[in-house]
């Protein structure tokens, strides 16, 4: 067992200063789990030692240089340059100089990848490898936003120790374990609910890259004007109320949300009434809810490239130009929509130059919906 003295004389524990932090404790806690002092020392220098420990727990294992993780996962190093690029990974704090500090872990894990890939041509293997890591990312951010905002904002502000704030980002990590395991099942949901929503799309039996989607985009007028005033708190609450707002909503109504753009849902249905139902819940509920800003959204119905989980075209621009086009509160579609269900009522709202396309576009404005 290290003691304080050594603590002291390497600069890590200051009597005085810390006598009151409890940095002491943390440091006998970690020197408890077999981290050296060298290790501490680092940590330390890299304002990181309360994590030390969660960190070790979320990557376990040694890290290896690019060409131990090649040879282990069979695969060249080529290969395995390209699929760390894919996957959007960069170098941790523990790796090796000039390494990314990959684990065996992950080595095995490239080395299946690899093997599945395989199976299909290079670029749209690696294009599909491109929205897994980037999807992963953003569920690491939105984790380690949400620890950082909901308990370790509340931790510091209370006055908690030093060991107090490492054993709740270790205990946020052993959930991160129980997530993993649990992910399968969903994984496997939302390919099957994406399979079917592919079938309803289809224009015909051999067309596999456009599909036939109403594409609706609703966003927040006043919203820029209003974010300026609010302070990080009240900002983060805004956001997280819109955003689970437009993600129920629009789930409710059978449709998709396809991305969230600051004050902006972006959403698809393989059912123009469905879009219709999930944009008017979206008006009418922010209009309630948000006496600050107003909604307005436009929705289009055609035919879409789908690709990465993404929608592209002139419809989809067509659709997000139509926002531009709307005052508050008001939902213009486009005729094609309009004509496509007879479940939902609109009124003509005439014809409009929008920005990008050379002719007039005929409008008309969602009046009603079936109810739900």
């Amino acid at each position: 067992m290290l003691s304080a003295e050594e603590f002291i004389a390497a600069g890590i524990y200051d009597p005085e200063t810390d006598a009151t932090s409890g940095r002491l404790e943390l440091l006998q806690w970690l020197d408890g789990k077999g981290f050296t002092l060298d290790e501490m020392v680092q940590a330390a220098a890299d304002l990181s030692l309360g994590a030390m420990a969660g960190d070790r727990a979320l990557l376990p294992g040694p890290r290896l240089s690019g060409d131990e993780a090649a040879a282990l996962a069979g695969i060249s190093r080529d290969e395995l340059d390209g699929l760390v690029r894919a996957f959007g990974l960069t170098p941790i704090s523990s790796a090796p100089a000039g390494e990314i500090g990959l684990t065996a872990a992950e080595a095995e894990m490239f080395g299946l990848f690899s093997a599945v890939a395989s199976a299909f041509s290079d670029d749209e293997a690696t294009s599909f490898l491109r929205v897994i890591g980037s999807a992963f990312a953003r569920i690491g951010d939105a984790g380690v936003s949400l620890f950082l905002t909901d308990i370790e904002s509340r931790l510091l502000v209370d006055g908690s120790s030093e060991l107090a704030l490492a054993t709740a980002v270790e205990n946020a990590i052993g959930l991160v374990d129980d997530l993993a395991e649990q992910l399968d099942p969903l994984l496997r949901r939302h390919i099957l609910q994406a399979i079917e929503r592919s079938r309803r799309a289809m224009l015909s039996e051999t067309e596999r890259f456009r599909y036939r989607y109403a594409v609706g985009f609703v966003d927040l007028v006043g919203f820029t004007a209003i974010s300026g005033e609010m302070d990080a708190p009240t900002l983060s609450a805004f956001l997280r109320d819109f955003e689970g707002r437009a993600h129920d909503v629009v789930t409710a109504a059978g449709a998709r949300v396809v991305k969230l753009i600051g004050d902006e849902v972006m959403f698809a249905a393989d059912d123009p009434a469905a879009a219709c139902v999930a944009a008017s819940e979206l008006m009418s509920g922010f209009a309630a809810e948000h006496d600050h800003v107003l909604p307005r959204g436009g929705l289009a119905y055609g035919d879409v490239l789908v690709r990465g989980g993404d929608l592209y075209g002139p419809i989809v621009n067509l659709a997000s130009r139509l926002v531009d086009e709307a005052v508050p509160q008001e939902l213009l579609v486009t005729t094609a929509l309009a004509e496509a269900t007879t479940a939902c009522r609109f009124e003509p709202a005439g014809r409009r130059m929008v920005k990008g396309f050379d002719e007039p576009i005929s409008v008309q404005s969602l009046r009603t919906v079936p109810p739900a």
